[in-house]
């Protein structure tokens, strides 16, 4: 109970005082100014989490003619416009002397491209779907924080502070993975016609977007220069260590191709997940004959309980990455649940899909699978349990991904300026984010088999050449263990 009053008191402790890098009010500072970064990446997945579920339905009741096709180019628009700005943001985060002002910048973008999400209802229904694809592109342009987020936070803590840091930061985006979702579901009973306030639409979908732009604004009040103050620490410990004065001497030399073995396993997950998300809504229209509303209620309750299942795995990290080393972690723990994701949605049985009555340029009203797709007529459903259990390892496979891939990118390359890096890393992101809602087209013209089965060999390849290439993170996580141990040993008391 002490600990966590202190972290919440942000009360530097006696070790970390007896260093000399920091005063008890710098200490501070630095500490509040962290964890109004983590509240930026909670925001940005709360966002997501929200309209992820309800985006098809969404794009449907404002374009009844508007084809399942346009949904992954709606889905791939946040990615661009974050795979456009983020190499702009990383270059200006290395020359800035403080993130503050392009964390302002890129939150009010963030709360008009919401604000823009909900009110595309009072523009004609021919450009419609084109305002809400501009809502999802201006949105991506705000995920660009993730750049200065990551970046800020590898060199504005110690080495021994780095994984928890990066943990916290990533179960912050966790949990607004898991309070997404939970908004949807229960904005869901009001229903997609709910009512008009002052000329404008609220219903289930609208008001999911309001809720984050208010809670933009708020965040914004916060980032005012009393409590956001840019400090970093990363060089000035490095720099005490070696004896110098000079912080390019503490540089080491790159190991690059242990830095793209780990990007290329985080692009991996960041493409898988995508995949699933993006096809979700489609797939339980079709397989289960679900409703628009009994989709936005069921999905909202399975992408809550992956990720609260997910929230259980990552707290246990820091357990398991003093167990196991870094590399073993994310190999077990991130990329062997991807594959299991994959395998267990592969179709069995001999039942038949439900067909719908009735639908519209490849649409559905949500009452089974389109006569358009003919292979719904000898491909077996994907049951309940199937999709539970694959969801659920997908989550655990994401969030345990995205924290120690980072943890193990930021300790590689070491006290530099990790801006552009980072940059890369969150490009990489975008790139397969992209790529990722073509699940949405090999689903409607070729089927699940397809869809799963090739899931199913590209992550298993992913798996055996991570296993094999493993000895070359082994050596990077030896390496910086050690030097955290020593850390800790010199500062003790």
């Amino acid at each position: 109970m002490a600990s966590i009053g202190n972290w919440f008191r942000v009360v530097q402790k006696e070790n970390d005082r007896l260093s000399g890098l920091e005063s008890d009010f710098e200490y501070r500072e630095r500490w509040i100014t962290i964890r109004l970064v983590y509240f930026s990446g909670f925001l940005m997945f709360l966002s997501f989490g929200v309209v992820t579920t309800g985006l098809w339905p969404y794009l449907q009741d404002m374009d009844p003619m508007v084809e399942k096709t346009f949904l992954s180019i709606v889905f791939a628009a946040p990615p661009a416009g974050q795979l456009i700005f983020s190499p702009l943001i990383g270059w200006c985060s290395n020359r800035l002397s403080s993130i503050r002002v392009p964390f302002v910048l890129l939150t009010a973008l963030f709360v008009f491209g919401n604000v823009l999400y909900s009110v595309v209802e009072l523009f004609p229904v021919a450009n419609r779907k084109y305002i809400l694809l501009l809502s999802r592109f201006v949105f991506g342009i705000s995920t660009s924080i993730n750049t200065l987020n990551r970046a800020y936070i590898s060199t504005a803590t110690k080495l021994a502070e780095r994984t928890s840091a990066i943990s916290m930061s990533s179960l912050a985006q966790t949990l607004g993975l898991a309070v997404g979702p939970i908004i949807q579901a229960v904005l869901s009973t009001i229903g997609k016609e709910g009512f008009v306030w002052y000329g404008l639409r609220i219903n289930m979908y609208t008001l999911a977007g309001w809720i984050c732009a208010l809670v933009g604004v708020i965040y914004i009040i916060f980032l005012n220069p009393s409590c956001f103050v840019h400090r970093t620490i990363a060089a000035q410990e490095a720099m005490k260590t070696i004896g110098s004065s000079v912080a390019t001497d503490t540089y080491e030399p790159l190991r690059l191709f242990s830095i793209w073995t780990i990007m290329i396993g985080y692009g991996v997950l960041m493409f898988f997940y995508v995949s699933v998300q993006t096809a979700l809504s489609p797939i339980s229209l079709d397989q289960f004959a679900w409703s628009h509303e009994e989709s936005l209620y069921y999905l909202g309750i399975l992408m809550t309980g992956g990720t609260l299942c997910s929230c259980a795995v990552y707290l246990l990290l820091p357990q398991l990455c003093k167990r196991f080393q870094e590399h073993n972690v994310f190999l077990f723990f991130a990329v062997l649940p991807l594959f299991i994701s994959q395998v267990v949605m592969i179709p069995m049985g001999s039942k038949t899909i439900p067909m719908s009555v009735s639908s519209h340029n490849g649409s559905t009203v949500g009452d089974g699978c389109p006569s358009e797709q003919e292979w719904c007529n000898y491909i077996p459903p994907i049951n309940h349990y199937q999709l539970t259990v694959s969801y659920t390892m997908l989550c655990i496979s994401f969030s345990v991904g995205i924290a120690v891939s980072q943890t193990i990118l930021s300790k590689q390359l070491g006290t530099r300026p990790q801006g552009n890096w980072m940059a890369l890393y969150t490009s990489i992101g975008g790139i397969t984010r992209i790529a990722g809602p073509i699940s949405v087209i090999i689903y409607v013209r070729f089927g699940t088999y397809w869809l799963f089965g090739l899931g199913s060999v590209v992550s298993g390849v992913v798996l055996v050449w991570m296993w094999y290439h493993k000895r070359h993170l082994r050596t990077t996580k030896k390496t910086t263990y050690t030097a955290e141990m020593q850390q800790m040993t010199v500062s003790a008391p």
